[in-house]
């Protein structure tokens, strides 16, 4: 038991409970010798079956396993995504896998192995050794769901409303008296461009002058019947109003003349 290889297989059997009955595949890589192999094979000839395989060489072989140990002996063994993949599969439901890397790598270790589907994924008390099981059942498996059908009953009335407590609304009294009113076709007629009720920029289709007579029929018509000039000059013509005269725009008119000025003429422009 001098060897050191031993010793360190020894540990990692007894401390995770692998039992001689258990098929143990150990992944090495090339630095170990011959030697190390036999002995480490005849020590463990009466535990238990233990192979040893390359990681390259991990997919050559279909042979089933109770636990993979990665790079325990000897150097350690780069694991990606892909080789705990192909460990994965290698080991039966609930199989254990154990898998040895650099301290500083321990953490990117343990987030492989999870992404990989490996459940109880954790860190050993030895520094850089992973360990963690596959799922107890099979990619694919499938198992019968049994129903309790005498509580159905049960279950359906849990999702009925009780209408004793439930207030109806009808919608037909959240609307207003204006809303039953049926609006007027001129009042739906849409700019064929701008699909509104608002003339495009060159309106060729009549509907800027309908606006515009329609606008006009609505515009209040201002009195301009007391309407009296502060300068005295209004009935000259525009070349006497000022800028805010209500007459600017009209032409000249006898003084004194009643004067009714267009609904359009006392609105801006903008």
């Amino acid at each position: 038991m001098d060897n050191a290889h031993v010793v360190c297989l020894t540990n990692l059997f007894d401390k995770n409970g692998l039992s001689t009955e258990v098929n143990v595949l150990v992944v090495i890589d090339e630095t170990l010798t011959g030697n190390d192999l036999e002995t480490v094979t005849a020590f463990f000839s009466k535990r238990g079956t233990i192979s040893f395989t390359y990681a390259p060489d991990i997919n050559k072989s279909q042979d089933m396993y109770g636990a993979v140990l990665s790079g325990v002996i000897g150097n350690i063994v780069p694991c990606d995504m892909d080789l705990i993949s192909a460990y994965t599969k290698r080991l039966v439901p609930g199989g254990l896998l154990i898998v040895k890397t650099d301290c500083e790598n321990e953490e990117n270790t343990v987030k492989r192995l999870k992404m990989c589907g490996v459940l109880d994924v954790a860190a050993s008390g030895t520094p850089g050794i992973v360990v963690g099981r596959t799922p107890s059942y099979k990619v694919g498996s499938s198992d019968k769901v049994t129903l309790n059908l005498a509580n159905k009953e049960n279950v359906i009335s849990a999702w009925k409303l009780d209408d004793d407590d439930s207030e109806t609304i009808i919608e037909d009294d959240l609307l207003e008296a204006d809303d039953l009113k049926k609006p007027e076709s001129s009042s739906l007629r849409v700019c064929a461009t701008t699909k509104k009720a608002k003339a495009c920029k060159d309106c060729s289709c009549g509907l800027a002058e309908e606006l515009e007579a329609n606008r006009q029929k609505e515009a209040p018509k201002p009195d301009t019947s007391n309407a009296k000039s502060s300068c005295g000059s209004c009935y000259l013509g525009d070349a006497f109003r000022c800028a805010s005269c209500p007459y600017l725009g009209m032409p000249a008119f006898k003084p004194g003349e009643k004067v009714q000025l267009t609904g359009t003429l006392l609105q801006d422009d903008f």
